[in-house]
């Protein structure tokens, strides 16, 4: 099988709980992060977070799973999937922390009760979370769970592709999950890589960090077009991967190479799998953290690419960084808003070019139908480039 395509999508950010009000979000300036305080062994600190929609911090041994399932559900209803269907579906998982948040809260639980309480050991399990989603959906399977960092669900969409095209599965079910928690945090925290202002201005002169988000996405890809049963959500637009690219860059733990080196390669790699000229590309989604050197390397690598860099954009500053989600959290929105004619605008970020070359636009801009790209720089050096379409061409 030559091609697949994505057939239906649902999401919830802190933008909305389905894939229209995400999209009607991307309208209006960004939102500021809300801030929350975290504790563990004694330490406190307030860190700023963009939150899922209408849910607020409580019950969280329970508060991410219903999400989960909504998503899901709106997915395979805007994808038309009948129950046969649903049984020939493979279903993967892109996630960095997967249920650590729910495991945190048994852990604090269990030690609130006088338990002989163990922080993750008893009740976290990296497959869990997909196989419960197989299950509650009556898909055949199997499953996989994608944990990469940054380009968790990215890769994971990458291999669901692959499968299908392979014939080894007619429709795939990929999810992104990623919520708030102590382990993450903390560690974005201590690195001092998180903003002091509950902003995120990527490529900007005045960046100054990421805020972490929460969100979770799902998008149903198939073997061929359908119809499907929704307004938008990828049903009808012909949206499909025409090539990706996935390498390790060593340079460092928290930073890719500033020069600009191993994003080239990346990029290149994902243009020759599309077969595909940098030229063609009409428009990129940034990775974008608005950390110092991530940005730094990211804007060299597209300067050594494109002879002329496309137009560029960067969704981070609407719903966070949402880690091993953000692959397919921001695919959702790119592709939902060029499906009303429109390329995503960062109003307030890079107005005007900075010291890193990079406007960016402040209104959305019409798009014509044509090849994308989307680039995700992994926290550990794992990078991902993807080449997206909806022309068959």
């Amino acid at each position: 099988m030559s091609r697949s395509y994505f057939v239906g999508a649902g999401l919830h950010t802190c933008l909305g709980q389905d894939v229209a009000a995400n999209v009607a979000a991307l309208f209006a300036p960004p939102p500021q992060a809300a801030v929350v305080p975290v504790e563990a062994g004694g330490l406190r600190e307030v860190v700023p977070a963009l939150l899922l929609k209408d849910r607020p911090l409580v019950d969280i041994e329970t508060r991410l799973e219903p999400v989960l399932e909504a998503v899901c559900a709106e997915a395979i209803e805007t994808a038309g999937l009948t129950a046969a269907e649903r049984a020939d579906t493979i279903l993967l998982l892109g996630s960095s922390s997967v249920d650590i948040s729910r495991s945190e809260a048994i852990y604090q639980r269990e030690l609130a009760e006088g338990l002989d309480a163990h922080p993750l050991t008893h009740n976290n399990n990296l497959g869990r979370m997909a196989e419960r989603l197989r299950r509650r959906f009556g898909l055949g399977g199997p499953d996989y769970t994608v944990s990469t960092a940054c380009t968790a669900s990215a890769n994971a969409l990458i291999y669901g592709d692959a499968l299908i095209r392979s014939g080894r599965a007619q429709h795939a079910l990929v999810v992104s999950s990623e919520s708030l928690n102590i382990i993450t945090a903390m560690g974005f925290q201590g690195l001092n890589l998180l903003s002091r202002t509950r902003t995120m201005k990527p490529f900007d002169d005045a960046r100054g960090g990421l805020v972490p988000g929460e969100g979770c996405g799902a998008v149903v890809v198939s073997g061929g077009k359908r119809q499907g049963n929704g307004a938008g959500a990828l049903g009808r637009s012909g949206f499909h991967l025409r090539g990706a690219a996935n390498l390790c860059d060593i340079f460092g733990m928290s930073a890719a190479n500033p020069d600009g080196s191993t994003v080239l390669e990346v990029i290149q790699r994902a243009l020759s799998s599309a077969d595909v000229e940098a030229g063609r590309i009409a428009g990129i989604k940034t990775h974008g953290t608005a950390s110092l050197l991530n940005d730094e390397a990211e804007a060299a690598g597209m300067a050594r690419a494109f002879e002329t860099v496309p137009p560029l954009c960067a969704l981070k500053p609407f719903i966070g960084h949402t880690f091993g989600a953000c692959g397919l959290n921001e695919l959702i929105l790119f592709c939902a808003l060029l499906e009303q004619g429109y390329f995503p605008a960062s109003p307030g970020v890079c107005a005007t070019p900075g010291e890193l070359g990079i406007r960016l636009d402040q209104t959305p801009r019409p798009m014509d139908p044509g090849v994308f790209m989307l680039n995700y720089f992994g926290f550990g050096g794992n990078n991902t480039s993807l080449v997206i379409a909806n022309v068959d061409d």
